[in-house]
């Protein structure tokens, strides 16, 4: 495919995206929702008009385990901002009421459903696009895709850098002395596999678990209560409260020009288990390990509400969809994604770009050298690299009054070098 032809892509509305659209469709005179519900959406501020299409849009895409529901707290004050905005966080594929069927989960599948909602809308471009965790790369997917379509963007706890060029069919992932520094990390996964397995005690990356086909089944447990506490502990354990986050800090071979994989691996060792986990030990078996040393390891009174929303979801559609994704991001391209991906693994991001993380999250420094390789790939300006002390990885859930303030900050300095 040339590159003509991606920057021109006639995108239709996939299947798996139309439960999404109904609720657009449904909730023509709100200004702003998270797409939530499939009969209708949950939402704040209202008109008496259709989509106010002549308000620039934002759109909030989430991680995993979330849904749309994580940008709860920053919906309306966002819309606010300024002189007003569209804000939308819809569920992404494979969430919430998305639909159920379980393939295809490409990343750029995901940019197709973005794009076919941002039509739907009714809108002819993004005035920002945010996203959070597995957001992140869907958001940079998109801009490289799409950079007319979207005119700024704000990465968020999962430091973006760049497209990964595909393997030609025969070779294999990096082994033995290669450096894997800057690497992508379905890249660096594989490669310091063997390595982590062989430290005492033996390890394996959270990713790699996440793609087995047993994770689905182990988190979700045996009853919604289960699931309730294992969501609770998870979140708390990813949180700015829990103590293990506090001193979060660049990983040693970040600074070695060409560290060894056998060097990454002993790095990624002393990150916390819930990224890299013990060999032997599933993700609802480490939660509950260490709630049983900590009682605080449960959902805050504040979020237990919100805690019961998440498990209901995700008791009625299990994990799969979103496992999917990082099952698709360790995994070979499709054939007819590859022409695309070589080209967009040569492009950079030229649209206005932040990013914003929780200071105790480990997340900003899990793949060595991502943070300068990320700045480098969007020429980030040192005020647009925000980390917010005393959060963690649900920045937006832990702190949004200072996640609205920053990105407020960003999106009118944006707007007034487009001016």
């Amino acid at each position: 495919m040339k590159k003509q032809e991606i920057d021109k892509l006639a995108l239709s509305t996939p299947f798996w995206v139309e439960a999404v659209l109904t609720v657009v469709r449904a909730q023509q005179n709100a200004n702003l929702w998270w797409c939530h519900e499939q009969s209708q959406c949950t939402s704040q501020g209202s008109s008496e008009s259709d989509p106010p299409v002549s308000l620039p849009l934002i759109l909030l895409l989430h991680g995993f385990p979330e849904l749309g529901y994580s940008w709860r707290r920053v919906l309306a004050p966002l819309s606010e901002a300024r002189k007003g905005y569209h804000v939308v966080a819809p569920d992404l594929r494979g969430y919430g009421r998305t639909g159920q069927g379980n393939a295809p989960f490409h990343v750029l599948n995901i940019v197709e459903d973005i794009c076919a909602l941002v039509k739907a809308l009714g809108h002819e471009s993004v005035a920002l696009l945010v996203g959070h965790d597995f957001g992140s790369p869907v958001a940079g997917h998109c801009v490289l895709a799409h950079p007319a379509l979207f005119k700024s963007v704000v990465f968020m706890s999962a430091p973006f850098i760049g497209v990964e060029r595909p393997q030609l069919e025969g070779t294999s992932h990096s082994h033995g002395d290669e450096s894997a520094k800057d690497k992508p990390i379905s890249t660096l996964v594989h490669a310091v596999a063997t390595s982590l397995a062989a430290l005492s005690p033996p390890r394996k990356h959270y990713t790699a678990y996440f793609s087995t086909q047993h994770a689905n089944k182990d988190i979700l447990g045996e009853t919604q209560e289960d699931l309730y506490n294992f969501l609770g502990g998870y979140y708390h354990m990813k949180s700015g409260a829990w103590d293990g986050n506090a001193t979060t800090h660049p990983l040693p071979s970040a600074s070695i020009p060409s560290p060894t994989i056998e060097q990454i691996a002993h790095d990624l060792a002393t990150l916390p288990e819930y990224y890299v986990m013990p060999l032997h030990e599933d993700m609802q078996q480490l939660i509950s390990r260490h709630a049983r040393q900590n009682p605080g390891f449960t959902w805050p009174q504040e979020d237990a509400e919100a805690g019961r929303v998440y498990a209901s979801e995700f008791a009625r559609t299990g994990f799969q969809g979103g496992l999917n994704c990082y099952r698709c991001a360790l995994s070979p391209p499709p054939p007819e994604r590859v022409d695309e991906l070589i080209v967009l693994s040569g492009r950079r991001v030229t649209i206005p770009a932040a990013f914003i993380s929780g200071a105790r999250d480990w997340g900003v420094y899990q793949t060595p050298g991502a943070v300068d390789k990320m700045r480098q790939l969007c020429g980030m300006e040192d005020e647009d690299f925000v980390l917010i002390e005393g959060a963690g990885h649900w920045v937006q859930q832990e702190a949004p009054e200072q996640v609205i303030t920053e990105i407020s900050r960003f999106l009118a300095k944006a707007e007034e070098k487009a001016a």
